[in-house]
């Protein structure tokens, strides 16, 4: 399937459940999530990866809506209490960030992220007659996503020298010993990001 296709179906897919406000619907929506993991072959790693930081927003999401509603009280405590309306308006909510998080996981673990970049500058390509720099934008996009893969394994490389080679102990002084080389290293990114694209020749250790 073409990654534009697959970019309309989920956009389809954030209005359908933005605009649903019933739990069994919901329900529904949460069996063909499933099953389109199944029949896409989503890896369990792509799915399950990033839950805790998901699951604490989640959590903050369902409080911060459950509590003080109007309606039919169910459980009070002190100033604060839950309703049946409160109940159900923090489980839509908190449903309808789940399925649009499932289903921006599911978007990206079936298509490689240039894919989805070229897929949203097709997309939005009929915009350039109106002006805007899309090409522009998407390329950008595309050499800066490219990039990081190539700074992260540098500065992997040179934090590993730095701490075999000195003997550096304690928080604070790998803290000085990493910003030595990692502000000069963003500073030359900018300044010189072609550098970073250049394939090193066999045997050459990079800089």
């Amino acid at each position: 399937m073409l990654p534009e296709i697959k970019i309309l179906f989920y956009l389809f897919f954030i209005i359908l459940v933005s605009a649903v406000s019933s739990l069994k619907i919901y329900a529904i929506i949460f069996f063909v999530l499933c099953l389109s993991i199944l029949f896409l072959k989503v890896p369990f790693r792509a799915v399950k990866s990033g839950w805790l930081p998901i699951g604490v927003f989640l959590l903050f999401t369902f409080v911060s809506n459950v509590l003080n509603q109007h309606g039919k009280i169910v459980f009070s405590t002190g100033s604060l209490f839950i309703t049946e309306e409160g109940l159900n308006i923090a489980a839509i909510r908190t449903l309808r960030v789940l399925y649009m998080i499932a289903g921006a996981k599911i978007l990206m673990a079936t298509s490689k992220t240039e894919e989805i970049i070229h897929g949203l500058w097709r997309l939005l390509g009929p915009f350039e007659k109106l002006g805007l720099p899309v090409k522009d934008y998407f390329h950008t996009m595309g050499l800066t996503l490219k990039c990081f893969p190539i700074l992260k394994n540098l500065l992997y490389e040179n934090y590993r020298e730095r701490m075999t080679s000195g003997d550096i102990n304690g928080i604070w002084n790998r803290a000085k010993a990493v910003s030595m080389f990692l502000l000069p290293m963003f500073v030359d990114s900018i300044q010189n990001p072609e550098k970073f694209f250049i394939e090193p020749e066999p045997g050459e250790k990079t800089n």
